[in-house]
């Protein structure tokens, strides 16, 4: 684990390295792509100040509203329809259709029926969150063994008893893996959202600074949403092992 972590190190360094000596050499502009020790003056005076944080905190609420709806209806659609095939049938060409757009295409005709507010981003949040949610949630419920299916059946175990005590315990490794994707989405697609709109959060600090001509600051803020993708990505990766510290992991082929 700890050769892994110096492998890792090791990289993150050799790629700063080859970014100081292009910016040092003048390879690229400047004003394209300012040093390491620019970003890192212009992220220390960021963190210093208030306008940061409270972009930071936009950026979350709107990832956070939208994740948070995503779950509330992508598991429970995602297990019913994974337990029953003829609402997984009836549903899989609605699906399949809905999950086809690309959620940044549909960003004007959002703009124009919810207009540029922070209800909007998290309409488009959760659109870009609720598929991957459900489809794991589906997978996972059409994972339960036609034995165990067949033994709640014979007990005449309640249809909301046998979700709960049967079905969600042997989806949560797939509902998991949903989570931990989407979690990560939803921070992107806040972001993406905020860069081509005019709703506060740091998309839109990175497009104001780079519109003022102040590329250190712009990259400061787009290394700050990869240490928010990252660091998000490191707490579900936590909370799934805690969670599924007793059961085996998930089948590869289930991401």
């Amino acid at each position: 684990m700890v050769k892994v972590r110096l492998l890792q190190l090791g990289a993150f360094a050799c790629v700063s390295a080859l970014w100081a000596i292009v910016a040092a050499a003048g390879v690229v502009s400047p004003t394209a792509l300012p040093g390491p020790r620019a970003v890192t003056v212009a992220l220390g005076d960021l963190l210093a100040g208030g306008a940061f944080w409270q972009a930071v905190a936009e950026t979350l609420r709107g990832a956070v509203v939208g994740l948070v709806a995503a779950i509330a209806v992508g598991i429970p659609v995602g297990l019913v329809t994974g337990m029953y095939e003829a609402a997984e049938e009836s549903s899989r060409l609605l699906v399949e259709m809905l999950r086809s757009f690309p959620v940044i295409a549909l960003l004007p005709v959002f703009l124009l029926v919810l207009g540029s507010t922070p209800g909007m981003k998290a309409t488009v949040v959760f659109i870009a969150c609720v598929f991957p949610v459900l489809l794991q949630a589906q997978y996972g419920a059409r994972g339960v063994s036609q034995a165990v299916r067949e033994m709640a059946h014979g007990y005449r175990i309640p249809r909301l008893l046998r979700m709960r005590r049967v079905v969600l315990p042997a989806a949560a490794p797939s509902i998991m893996t949903g989570l931990r994707l989407a979690a990560t989405t939803s921070v992107l697609v806040s972001i993406g959202v905020e860069v081509l709109t005019t709703l506060p959060g740091i998309g839109h600090m990175i497009m104001e600074s780079q519109q003022a001509g102040a590329s250190a600051r712009a990259y400061a803020y787009i290394l700050t949403a990869g240490a928010i993708g990252y660091t998000i990505t490191l707490l579900a990766q936590f909370a799934e092992h805690r969670l599924l510290r007793r059961r085996p992991p998930a089948r590869a082929g289930e991401e």
